[in-house]
This record gives C-alpha cells, structure tokens and sequence, in this order.
C-alpha cells in the first residue's frame, strides 16, 4: 500500500520518527542507503565491536525518558570507577579539584551573543579559562569551543559534568535493534540498501545529514556549523594494561578511553577496544591528528604499540551535531519545516538538546508539522 509518510534515513532520528507515526497510525516507509539501520550508531560486528566514532547516552534527557515510556531502554553500564588521566597546562596526571571547583563557581547563566573565552576570562584566569574549554571539547568534538557562544558551550558543560552519561551495552546497535525492532512490530517498512536520488512524492522526513538533505533539496540554506574530528580506534591485548578508564587531553583537545572496561562484551577475552576522538583545526590533516594521539599514548601507556591488533581511522565532519557561535542559539538554526509536506530533522536542525539529542527533538517536531500531535504516555508504553 502506499505510504502516509516517507522517511529517508533509518538513524537514531528516522527510527524515532517511524515509530511516533506508526503509533498515530500512518503507514511509514523508511529508505537506508546502508545494509541496516543505525546511522552514525552503527556497531561492528566481532571481534572488536566499536561504535562509528565515540557515543554516549545522556539519561537525564528528553530522549532517554522518551525511550522509559515505550520500554525501549536498552542495557546501559557507567564508566568504571578506574583512574582518569587529564592533561591540563602541559601536565599529565589526576583531574584537578581546583578546576572543579572553577567550574562550580561558574554563574548558572552565560549569554548566547559572546564568546565561550571572552565571558570565562570575566571570572577565572587565562590557564584555568584554556582548561575549561578543553573540557567542552569532549562534547562538541570542536577544536576550539572557546569560539563558540558562551550560551551553548556553559549549558553542555553543566549536563556533562552532572553524572548522567551513560554507554550502551554491546555497542549503539544494542538500541538500534530495538528502535528497528518495535518499528516493524508497529507495520513500518524499513528499506535497507536503497539509495534515494530524489525527493519522494508526499509526506516526507528527511533524517539525514544537512549535507544529504542539501543535496535532495537543492536547498542552499541547510547549513550549519559543526565539528571536524579524527577517529581512531584500536583493538589491544589485554595484558599489564594501564589503570586508567580515560584519558581527557585538554591542551591537545583529544580524547581517549577503554571501553571495554565498561562493557566487557565490546572486545574478545584478553583483549581491549579503545575508541579516541581527536579535535582537528581547519586544514590540519587525518595523519597530524594521528601522530598527536600517538604521542599521547606513548606517555599514558608505554607499551601500547606492541599490544595492537586492530586499528582504524577517520576524518570526521558535519556529523557531530550542532555548533552555535556567539549571537546564534538553535533557534537560528536551519528551520525543520520547508513547506506543507517536507520537513528536515538532524542533529543540526532548529530544535533543543544535545547532540543527538536534537535530531529526536527535530523528528518530534517534524511530525507535528505535519499534522501529529503528541499522544499520552500512558498509551506509549508496551502492555
């Protein structure tokens, strides 16, 4: 039968999407260009099962009390209570309280129209300033946050530091499964392997990267600044390893940590699998990024070359959410609506939240533009 509503794009957002109209009781078609749905929250397969790029879920979220309310929460383990390694002003070692206690004394509000560095410089000194603003690294994956609206940067700094981060067990397909799973079970058909070169007629969500829905609609205007980053990840024997979880780089802006200290089923026995994110400036290439993480490891685990099985790379841009620079907020964002039937939900559309966080408000939205409306949580959760 023909669809009520066209999806392109089977991420975290398409599958979101899918499921709020099947619950409405539109039949929904969803293209994937891949074999499977996921997105970015794709999960390789063993031995070494690594996330595309380093994630994390939020579970003091919209989104994760959107997933409460239909039983579609998937196992979820915290980071271990293992050492943590920060290096801040050229040194390498345990966190800094007194950078805690900086943060802390942070002014609860910052305003959107100056400059994460300009409006931290008012209240604590140019190392401590630089310090903070490599921890906003770690959730904008920008190589310097301090260019970025004091608004945004100070309000993603307070939820990260709050304790409510959490890691999907056995990788982001563990929750892409049940996000595809529940959306076959209420009639939505996934199409994988199906490549759209064209807008389909009617309803339509595009779930896809401003640059695919750029490319579909030929509009100019769907874009907006993000983050370009290095991802590397490595699969090491298991043996005398280090007793760090992490490893935050805030002069270099990298990021490093073992996941499968967390969770367990993410490397074979004996073996371990670490993902690292490492900021890249305009222009700097993959291979510099490279060599910077390199060096990292060779200070916080001698040894570590020998240990390598598995190794992989990748330079990463506009996909890593949202960036609003001073005098912008996500209001000014590309706008979710593009007429009566079209609407465009990404991580960088003119909704609210974190990260991916936004592409679930930006498909909520998307759906009541097009004539849905919010049911109750009662009538969202499984009997």
């Amino acid at each position: 039968m023909k669809p009520d509503l066209h999806i392109v794009g089977a991420g975290l957002t398409g599958l979101t999407a899918a499921i709020e109209a099947a619950e409405h009781g539109r039949r929904v078609t969803v293209a994937e260009a891949h074999s499977r749905p996921g997105g970015r929250a794709r999960t390789l397969a063993n031995p070494y099962r690594a996330n595309l790029g380093t994630h994390a879920v939020y579970v003091d979220g919209p989104w994760w009390a959107w997933l409460e309310r239909r039983d579609l929460t998937p196992p979820i383990v915290g980071a271990p209570r293992h050492v943590g390694l920060v290096r801040a002003g050229g040194r390498l070692g345990p966190w800094p309280a007194e950078l805690s206690q900086a943060i802390a004394a942070l002014p609860a509000e910052a305003p959107a129209d100056e400059a994460f560095r300009v409006w931290l410089l008012r209240y604590v000194d140019a190392k401590t300033a630089e310090a903070i603003i490599g921890v906003a690294f770690i959730f904008t994956f920008d190589h310097d946050p301090g260019r970025l609206s004091a608004a945004f940067a100070h309000q993603r700094l307070r939820r990260a530091l709050a304790g409510y981060v959490r890691y999907v067990t056995g990788g982001w397909s563990t929750l892409v499964d049940l996000l595809a799973e529940r959306a076959a079970d209420l009639g939505v058909r996934i199409r994988t392997h199906t490549r759209v070169s064209a807008l389909p007629a009617g309803p339509t969500i595009l779930a896809t990267s401003l640059a695919t829905a750029r490319q579909l609609t030929g509009d100019q205007s769907l874009t907006w600044p993000s983050a370009r980053v290095a991802t590397i990840d490595l699969g090491l024997r298991a043996d005398d390893g280090p007793d760090w979880f992490r490893v935050m780089d805030l002069d270099d802006r990298i990021y490093v940590a073992r996941y499968s200290l967390a969770d367990l089923t993410l490397a074979p026995p004996g073996h371990e699998l670490i993902q690292i994110s490492a900021a890249c400036a305009p222009g700097e290439r993959k291979a510099d990024a490279e060599r910077r993480v390199r060096h990292l490891l060779d200070e916080s685990w001698p040894g570590w070359r020998a240990r390598v099985q598995w190794y992989r790379s990748a330079l990463r841009t506009d996909c890593t959410g949202a960036l609003d620079l001073p005098g912008t907020t996500w209001h000014d964002r590309p706008a979710i609506s593009r007429g009566d039937t079209l609407t465009v939900a990404t991580d960088q559309s003119a909704a609210p939240g974190l990260l991916a966080e936004v592409g679930i408000a930006a498909a909520q939205l998307a759906l009541q533009q097009l004539g849905e409306t919010p049911r109750p949580a009662k009538a969202l959760t499984r009997a």
